[in-house]
Parts: C-alpha cells; sequence; structure tokens
C-alpha cells in the first residue's frame, strides 16, 4: 500500500499458488490497496507469467476479477486465460451477462470462454455445460449492443459444431465492415470445417493487413494445401512483422513441396533474433506436419463416426424467440457443481490442446 516505494520485485513471485489464507489476507486487503498499486502488481503478474509458464497467479487472478477497475478486470482475465478451470464457466457466463460491466471487459469474457467450447467439443466437459456456454455466447451475439462483444462471441462460437454457427459466420464474412470479415476468419480457421476454404483464400491477399492475417492463420489451421502456393510467394516480401509471422507458422501447419526449404532459407538470411527462434520453431512444427503425413498412409482407416461428437448430443436447436433467454444467466449451483465435480473426478489428468491464441483479442 506504500506508494512512495517500489514493490519489491522478488516478492512478486510469492503470489504464485497462494493457499487458502493468503487468499484470504489478500482478498480482505484488496480494496484497500490503491488503484496505481493495483494496476501495476497485474500488469507485473501479467508479464511473468507470459515468460514463466510455472507460475500459477489464478487465485490473484480470481479476486481481481470483483475490482472496480475495468483494466484490471482485464488483466485478471488475462491470467486465467489458460487455467482450464471448470469452476470458472460460471462466473465468466455470468460477467458476459452484465451490461453494466465494460465493453472491453465483456469482450475478453466472451474471448475466454472459447477454449470452454472446444473442451465441451472433444467431450472435456458434460453437454450440458457446453450448452450453457453455447447458449449465453448466442445470447451475447444477439442482444449486446456492442459490436466488439458480439464479435468476440462470433470468434469464440468458432469452435462449436452447433448448426447455427456457420450460417452466423457466413453473414459475418458478407458484411461491409472489415472487422467484421476478420472475425469470420478467426472464427472459419476455428472451425475444422474445409467448407471455407474458399473463403480463406479469397482472402489470402486482401488490402486490410488485419483481414489478411486471419485468412493466413486460418488457413494454417485448416491446413489448406491450396493456399501454399500463395503463402510460398509472399512470405519474402511481407512486410508486417505479424503478417510475416503468421504466414511462417501457416506454412509449417501445411507442410508440402518446398515449403521446408523456403524455411531454411529464410533462417539462412535472418539477422533478427526473434525471427530465427519463429523459424527455428516452424521447421520443428514442419517436421512434426510432415512425420504426421507419413504416418497417415500407414495408419487404419477409422470410422468417421467414431472421431465425432454423437448426433444425438446436438438435437438441440436454437430457439428463435429471443424472450427464452430472460433467464439463461442464472443457474442451480448445487446442479453445477455437481457437473463440474463429476467431469473433475473423470477427468483430472487430462490435457488438452486448442492451438494458438491471439493475446491481442482481449480488448
Amino acid at each position: 500500500m506504500d506508494l512512495e516505494h517500489q514493490f519489491p520485485a522478488k516478492l512478486l513471485y510469492q503470489f504464485s499458488d497462494l493457499n487458502p489464507q493468503e487468499c484470504k489476507v489478500l482478498a480482505s486487503s484488496w480494496n484497500a490497496i490503491p488503484l496505481k498499486r493495483r494496476q501495476t502488481l497485474m500488469q507485473d503478474l501479467v508479464s511473468l507469467a507470459e515468460n514463466d509458464p510455472v507460475l500459477m497467479y489464478e487465485s490473484v487472478a480470481n479476486i481481481a476479477l470483483n475490482d472496480v477497475d475495468p483494466q484490471v478486470q482485464l488483466m485478471a482475465i488475462d491470467l486465467l486465460f489458460d487455467c482450464e478451470d471448470r469452476h470458472m464457466i460460471p462466473v465468466f457466463i455470468k460477467m458476459l451477462a452484465d451490461k453494466t460491466r465494460d465493453e472491453q471487459v465483456r469482450a475478453a469474457v466472451a474471448n475466454v470462454l472459447g477454449p470452454f467450447v472446444y473442451m465441451g467439443e472433444v467431450e472435456k466437459l458434460k453437454p450440458e455445460i457446453l450448452k450453457q456456454i453455447e447458449e449465453s455466447l448466442l445470447k451475447a451475439y444477439i442482444e449486446d449492443k456492442s459490436d466488439l462483444v458480439r464479435r468476440r462471441a462470433l470468434e469464440a462460437m468458432g469452435f462449436s459444431s452447433r448448426e447455427e454457427v456457420p450460417a452466423l459466420i457466413r453473414k459475418a464474412a458478407a458484411m461491409s465492415e472489415e472487422l467484421w470479415l476478420e472475425s469470420a476468419m478467426f472464427a472459419m480457421g476455428r472451425s475444422a470445417d474445409e467448407q471455407w476454404e474458399p473463403s480463406v483464400l479469397e482472402n489470402l491477399d486482401h488490402e486490410n493487413v488485419s483481414v489478411r492475417i486471419q485468412a493466413v492463420h486460418a488457413a494454417g489451421e485448416l491446413a489448406l494445401k491450396k493456399a501454399r502456393r500463395t503463402l510460398l510467394q509472399s512470405v519474402s516480401e511481407v512486410q508486417d512483422e505479424t503478417l510475416r509471422h503468421e504466414t511462417i507458422w501457416a506454412l509449417a501447419q501445411i507442410g508440402g513441396e518446398g515449403v521446408e526449404r523456403k524455411l531454411e532459407a529464410l533462417l539462412a538470411a535472418a539477422e533478427d533474433e526473434d525471427e530465427v527462434e519463429i523459424l527455428e520453431e516452424a521447421l520443428e512444427i514442419l517436421n512434426f506436419t510432415e512425420g504426421g503425413e507419413e504416418m497417415e498412409l500407414m495408419s487404419v482407416s477409422w470410422d468417421k463416426t467414431e472421431l465425432h461428437l454423437d448426433e444425438d448430443e446436438e438435437d438441440d436447436e436454437y430457439p428463435d424467440d429471443d424472450d427464452e433467454y430472460e433467464d439463461s444467466d442464472e443457474y442451480d449451483d448445487d446442479e453445477w457443481l455437481r457437473y463440474v465435480d463429476d467431469d473433475d473426478e473423470e477427468d483430472d489428468d487430462d490435457e488438452f490442446s486448442y492451438g494458438e491464441f491471439d493475446e491481442d483479442r482481449f480488448g
């Protein structure tokens, strides 16, 4: 609480993995800490967590979610992005539905729900929980007055196999505003659905760099082989650093003729240390990608029905009447905890991967 002296950097590590008593002390003192110190503390914790995945600041983030300052809330959400804690789902759903919260916060909450949609799609969550998440996102998409929140909700639903989602993505791609096209490309990349190949290929050379970045990323996520030639031709000419790095990453995901030779040539000519690291990582990904293709030739042909959710679990349709969602943010806490605790017992050791997420999309 002493703003006249800098907070000792070495003590920041002690906020990792707090025990219950330490959480109680911090929570009871939180609102008395000056706002500037709360903001700088959270900034420091976010920075440390990005560079050291061993550090666990979720306990601090849970306290900071209730801060009155939107910037503190945003940094708390950032710290919780990879937490995979099912108990946070109802908290995020209620935050998304709370129109008194800052637009940026609601958008960040919609974004953080995306990985949970993925968990549901790969059966790491019970269908009842996945349905709650999807309907909260659909409600935000329909009812929220903020286009930013609506776009983030659409992006989060990119992982979803609900029948309404493709039509929403197509609608976004057809809008005149390029921000919606950018979100559509983002959602397409998450969909694992090759129906979007023509749209993605069409936007690989879009004049708007942000749209182009998301189209390139989607091409990588979907491993679109028809994008290989365009990306190989453009990677050496790209001036925008983010776009260049996305192109390198996408080529590694796609693989195929000429990709390894191109990446090695770029590595040999690279002078920037960051680009050297990115190219080395890309070559490692490519090695895995190419190895995976070789293994595919030797693999057994699996029945597709074993690789997807049962259709019987997807019978519920999203109702046309918006009024049916008026009470969607109310929960039976005991019932919710039963769902979550059951999942915890079944999946304590499960791990999952849902690809890379653009941290800049938290606003």
